[in-house]
């Protein structure tokens, strides 16, 4: 872990990256559905920038690639395996079961509670410039040490880049974004179809828009929430706020094509 340096300066703040679009999406080919509603385009785009790919459909689900079988599951390749793989890997799901439950979880018990009592305290941090931030033990020791993971992120030297200069509201928009990106990956595995997780999606959208006024926003909170589930700030934080950029910025992106609340 880093904290911040007394010398520390920077032309270049996370309020600044986030206002154009980075190197790395300008040529990066998104996909859109024109046959999609803008209600559903929205909810599908919640889940963004998880799996920012070329070629990626940004206002829907991936082609649908149930598990092989029989003949073709020996020989033939099965592109749904890399989505349900990865939620097997990174989630442990294996089942539309899990994948229904799990997202379910995320939307109803999204935020943290534990955020909302420190957003004063952690709005102070933000006022105060990086460099001139108190030493960490003198933030930290009157501080619960379970709730540490809370405050360590904007303790560090990264946070001038990786954290907005005003703490969000809430971070709902991290749990949002984990669940749409969980049923994303289920559909594009062929474990879940689009009516079995469209109430969810409906659901999803509903508490992003009560939450949160502009795409903006919503960005805000999901940047702040991975980084406090993390408990720290590390060059993954830095790459995500790029990928954030590119889906603010990108022409093809819903959140740069479609407000937030209709």
């Amino acid at each position: 872990m880093t904290y911040p340096a007394d010398n520390t300066t920077t032309a270049t703040t996370y309020r600044s990256l986030l206002q154009q679009l980075p190197p790395s999406g300008r040529g990066l080919r998104l996909t859109w559905d024109p046959d999609r509603s803008e209600g559903s385009s929205r909810s599908w785009a919640l889940g963004l920038p998880h799996g920012l790919t070329d070629g990626r459909t940004v206002n829907g689900p991936p082609e649908a690639h149930p598990p092989n079988e029989g003949f073709q599951k020996l020989f033939v390749v099965d592109p749904g395996e890399v989505h349900r793989h990865h939620l097997a890997r990174v989630f442990g799901i294996r089942t539309a079961q899990d994948v229904l439950r799990t997202a379910a979880d995320r939307l109803r018990d999204a935020g943290d509670a534990d955020y909302r009592q420190y957003l004063p305290a952690l709005q102070s941090l933000c006022d105060t410039p990086v460099a001139d931030r108190p030493a960490a033990h003198t933030v930290l020791g009157p501080v619960d040490p379970a709730h540490h993971h809370l405050i360590i992120p904007f303790l560090q030297d990264e946070a001038a880049l990786a954290l907005p200069e005003t703490p969000p509201v809430d971070t709902t928009a991290w749990d949002i974004s984990v669940a749409v990106h969980l049923l994303w990956l289920a559909h594009g595995g062929g474990l879940i179809t689009e009516d079995r997780c469209s109430g969810m999606l409906s659901d999803a959208l509903g508490l992003a828009q009560s939450t949160y006024t502009t795409w903006q926003d919503y960005a805000d909170g999901a940047v702040v929430g991975r980084a406090v589930a993390d408990g720290r700030l590390d060059d993954s934080c830095l790459y995500f706020v790029r990928d954030v950029a590119v889906v603010l910025n990108h022409p093809d992106s819903p959140w740069y094509r479609l407000e937030l609340r209709a």
